[in-house]
């Protein structure tokens, strides 16, 4: 029997690559094979650079030199590029460790001289998954490090620093880091929201009854939205997190549009809570229609058995035989039969249809 939820894809909460009892900090090498890309974008209110990096120490030569480097990786398969990175930018050994082992849950955390931020960022396609950011901010510079995706959730951002469009290039690299988050979890709102436009498509067909291949449906867009909210919870905690007094890394300008990230997180979350509530909702209305309709058939069923209860008894009196019987030789015994059968049919549908049985 097919199973209702293709299990195969559901992502595990985490996939830890070292055993149990390893020592903190411990990295061990990423089973996907897709190599590491390097893009740099540097920028400043009248500057901009934008390449591809071939080696990692080509970034020394733009680090100082522009207001703002924004160095990105996507994928994990080049751990010699990665350590490289991980020992120019002075990183603690645990950070290393959580950008090797993308099943981290999003957080914000401060290393003195940088901050250390995970988000997740959502997919559908192949099916639905959720692939790690990590991103190390420091005074003058950003190092994010995707785990590889066939999507790319950034770009936005980089046409925003090409174009000069709105304030990004005026601002410092903690805003460059909450525009990258931002766009992370802008990217939430059509996936959610694809799912409310499934809710509707099933919600006629449940209604009038084509429930065979609904209900495995619901329990599947029900199942996603679970995970999905798994998964961007964590996200308003960092985002508050990185708004809290104890956080010295993000300026008071751009906490300012830290709370409007938190505000679309809580948006998101209302709006799955919602959707899941309707999945219940519709898991409900299916029992009780199927309930509804075993009570019409058993109804329907109680009324026939009931009418042919009297009409069975009088075919069996009037069969047994016996040489004795009343009205045995009657020449009209057998229309008299008849007549009282339906007499008594007719009767009690009548009494029935009086006492409503058959409204509805």
């Amino acid at each position: 029997m097919k199973l209702p939820i293709d299990l195969q894809f559901l992502r595990r909460p985490f996939e830890r690559r070292t055993p149990p009892g390893s020592a903190p900090g411990t990295a061990a090498k990423p089973e996907e094979e897709v190599a590491s890309r390097m893009h740099l974008v540097a920028f400043g209110p009248e500057d901009f650079q934008e390449t591809v990096i071939e080696n990692a120490a080509e970034v020394r030569e733009y680090l100082g030199s522009y207001d703002v480097t924004w160095i990105h990786v996507h994928g994990l398969g080049n751990t010699a590029q990665l350590r490289q990175l991980a020992d120019m930018f002075d990183l603690h050994p645990l950070v290393y460790e959580d950008i090797l082992h993308p099943h981290q849950r999003a957080k914000a955390e401060e290393y003195g001289d940088y901050a250390f931020i995970v988000v997740r960022m959502v997919e559908l396609e192949p099916h639905l998954d959720t692939r790690q950011l990590s991103m190390v901010v420091g005074d003058n510079f950003v190092l994010s490090i995707e785990e590889a995706s066939s999507q790319d959730r950034l770009e936005p951002v980089r046409e925003r620093l090409r174009k000069r469009v709105g304030r990004i290039r005026q601002m410092n690299s903690d805003y460059l880091s909450y525009a990258l988050m931002d766009s992370v979890i802008d990217h939430y709102f059509p996936v959610v929201e694809s799912f409310g436009d499934r809710l509707d498509t099933l919600d006629d067909p449940l209604a009038a009854g084509y429930t065979n291949d609904i209900i495995p449906q619901i329990q599947k867009i029900s199942s996603d939205l679970l995970t999905i909210r798994r998964n961007l919870l964590p996200h308003r905690e960092a985002i508050r997190n990185m708004m809290g007094a104890r956080f010295t890394r993000y300026t008071d300008n751009t906490t300012v549009f830290l709370r409007d990230a938190d505000d679309h997180t809580s948006q998101l979350l209302d709006a799955i809570d919602a959707y899941r509530q309707i999945c219940s909702d519709m898991r409900d209305f299916h029992f009780a229609l199927t309930s509804q309709r075993a009570n019409e058939v058993t109804k329907t069923l109680t009324i026939i058995a009931t009418v042919f209860i009297p009409l069975s008894f009088i075919a069996g009196v009037y069969g047994m035989n016996f040489n004795d019987m009343p009205g045995l030789k009657w020449e009209w015994g057998y229309e008299f039969a008849w007549l009282m059968m339906i007499s008594i049919a007719g009767g009690m549908l009548a009494w029935f249809y009086n006492r409503g049985w058959f409204k509805g």
